[in-house]
């Protein structure tokens, strides 16, 4: 019989490190990491920050928009279809019930004129910058000829 030679002991760190890493990837948290169940999304122009929220399968009437302080939360509710006792699911990913997101707003943007609409399950809301907060360009003048 032959036997492998291991002179620094490295087998017992290799399979320790192989256990560990094994171990990690077999944990489900770790390996499916949820996403947020209202994916959102934040972008600017000159004029306006504009927010984008997903919220499929949810009605206008049960989306609330509020600011507060400087905060903008978003609740929306999505209610779960009606069960007849009869269905047997074999997969349920999607979530219901109540999902609240909150963003903190900068100071440059005019919250009190802010619009939101919702079209397809986004919502979107388009916040105006105030006037001193856009770029602007500063003329420069030559000085005439102090007589």
């Amino acid at each position: 019989m032959m036997t492998l030679w291991r002179p620094f002991g490295i087998d017992s760190s290799l399979r320790g490190l192989d256990r560990e890493v094994e171990r990690i990837f077999q944990d489900k948290s770790f390996a499916h990491r949820p996403r947020p169940e209202a994916p959102a999304e934040v972008f600017e122009n000159e004029e306006n920050i504009t927010l984008r929220v997903d919220l499929p399968g949810v009605n206008q009437s049960d989306v609330q928009v509020g600011v507060e302080n400087n905060v903008l939360t978003i609740k929306a509710t999505r209610t779960a279809p009606a069960d007849d006792g009869r269905t047997v699911y074999h997969l349920a990913e999607r979530g219901y019930g109540e999902v609240t997101r909150t963003f903190r707003l900068p100071g440059r943007v005019a919250s009190e004129s802010a619009e939101a609409s919702y079209a397809d399950g986004v919502l979107t809301i388009r916040f105006p910058k105030r006037a001193e907060a856009k770029a602007r360009t500063i003329e420069v003048k030559t000085r005439g000829n102090a007589s």
